[in-house]
């Protein structure tokens, strides 16, 4: 993890916010604070439950 860290902090410049980061198999959205504090938020916190888990089609005739 420490090593991670390492990384985010040496590359900072290149992260953009919404970037999916994946350390030791756990994914976190790349957010920013006020300044320069860069926030890992685990994507599991983000995450709706009422999201649909398939998508729904409806045929279109041009």
């Amino acid at each position: 993890m420490d090593a991670a860290v390492d990384w985010v902090k040496r590359h900072r410049a290149e992260l953009l916010a919404g970037s999916v980061v994946v350390i030791a198999g756990v994914a976190f959205a790349v957010a920013f604070s006020g300044g320069s504090v860069i926030i890992l938020a685990p994507i599991l916190l983000v995450a709706s439950s009422d999201a649909p888990s398939a998508f729904d089609f409806e045929e279109s005739i041009p």
